[in-house]
């Protein structure tokens, strides 16, 4: 992992992240390089899936829909200052969940926290911050690993096809309303939280896509 660039992106609604998950897949990415984590407050993504096998629940697509069997190791998690979240690909590794479980309510509390897991994988503290923040008030996080320019390249195109959120602008709005960073002792969203938040931030669906709404991060030395 150390060798490979890291794109990022953030989006809004799931339906958006797995079509960039089924893009990634058909030009050729290692589904056991991409990573979606997603938060699970409400408990919609682990609904009918705790009494699954683990080949069955391996795939993110057996919970939201519409890439059955591509990602690695879903798992639910419990995340200090986030709440339950979903899980898979490396950074599921990397948060500690076990490839192929699905614990849905029984999800187990995690020492670390997803801002760490960012870093490891060569994401700036600063970012990983903003990363973090943005599951925890609902969105998506994908990230997916690049081999060389070229892959970056064709990564950064469908992941921007997808409309992913300005993560600038939306930290701006944050900070106007008093947030200074993620804090990982902060009490969860509840749903009728991540419902306000979400209105908030409609007219960001109807902006064009900047250059930088999908970040590239070189491998950590």
């Amino acid at each position: 992992m150390t060798n490979q660039e890291t794109l990022v992106a953030v989006y809004d609604n799931m339906d958006s992240a797995t079509n960039a998950v089924a893009d990634l897949t058909a030009a050729g990415f290692d589904p056991k390089n991409v990573s979606l984590v997603a938060n699970n407050v409400t408990g919609h993504y682990a609904e009918g899936v705790e009494n699954m096998t683990g080949s069955e629940g391996a795939g993110l697509g057996a919970v939201v829909g519409g890439v059955t069997g591509v990602l690695a190791g879903l798992t639910a998690i419990v995340i200090p200052g986030i709440g339950p979240i979903i899980a898979a690909g490396p950074l599921a590794a990397l948060l500690g969940g076990a490839t192929g479980a699905v614990v849905g309510a029984t999800a187990g509390a995690v020492t670390g926290g997803l801002t760490a897991s960012l870093i490891d994988m060569g994401v700036p503290s600063d970012h990983a911050d903003y990363y973090a923040e943005s599951v925890r008030r609902g969105s998506c996080l994908l990230t997916v690993h690049a081999n060389n320019d070229d892959e970056a390249s064709i990564a950064m195109n469908i992941l921007r096809h997808h409309h992913p959120i300005d993560t600038d602008r939306r930290v701006r709005q944050w900070r106007e309303k008093g947030w200074q960073g993620f804090d990982s002792q902060a009490e969860p969203y509840n749903e009728h939280d991540l419902v306000t938040e979400g209105r908030m931030y409609h007219e960001d669906t109807q902006s064009p896509p900047k250059d930088d709404t999908v970040r590239r991060y070189p491998p950590t030395s």
